[in-house]
């Protein structure tokens, strides 16, 4: 379910642009993403930093898009968050000495602070990437290809990267208690 919910805007915003155009998706988008911080708020009180992000984001790029008319605003906010997040892994484990790969994982995982601090830097190192690799699309290829790259082929490699990053810690899974 929390998939699904994460996923909201950008299924919005995918349906909308086969509707409509790319406009009309970023405003449903942009009305998506703050029912989603909506009803975060609401039911839990506080929204998560990924989303705040992500909402600020969308919201700025997704105002711009809408008042000048210009569709490359939208098309350079994965960008922006990309690298948001990839500087903040690098700020909070440099500056702060904290693993957010690590803080998230480790009630599952038990491994040693070197592994942590590699997966780490494979998420910087992909966030950085996926940020150029996304402004290659978007100035390489039409606007249909650049959607179908962020709806489809964005997700599917931070997928990929996830489902290998488990596979990698298996051998430092924690034993299910036995109560």
């Amino acid at each position: 379910m929390k998939a699904l919910f994460d996923l909201f805007p950008l299924l919005i915003f995918f349906g909308s642009y086969a509707m409509v155009d790319i406009f009309f998706a970023t405003g449903a988008m942009m009305a998506a993403t703050t029912l989603q911080v909506a009803w975060a708020w609401f039911k839990h009180r506080k929204v998560e930093k990924m989303l705040l992000i992500s909402f600020i984001a969308i919201i700025v790029f997704g105002s711009m898009t809408l008042l000048l008319h210009d569709k490359r605003f939208i098309m350079i906010k994965p960008t922006i968050v990309y690298w948001i997040m990839s500087g903040g892994l690098l700020v909070s484990h440099l500056w702060f000495k904290k693993n957010p790969i690590r803080l998230m994982m480790e009630k599952h995982f038990d491994a040693p602070a070197a592994v942590w601090n590699q997966w780490l830097y494979v998420w910087v190192a992909f966030f950085g990437a996926m940020g150029v690799l996304n402004l290659f699309v978007a100035y390489s290829f039409s606007e249909d290809i650049w959607v179908k790259f962020k709806v489809f082929g964005t997700l599917a490699m931070s997928l990929v990267l996830a489902f290998v990053q488990g596979w990698r810690l298996m051998r430092y899974a924690k034993a299910e208690s036995q109560e």
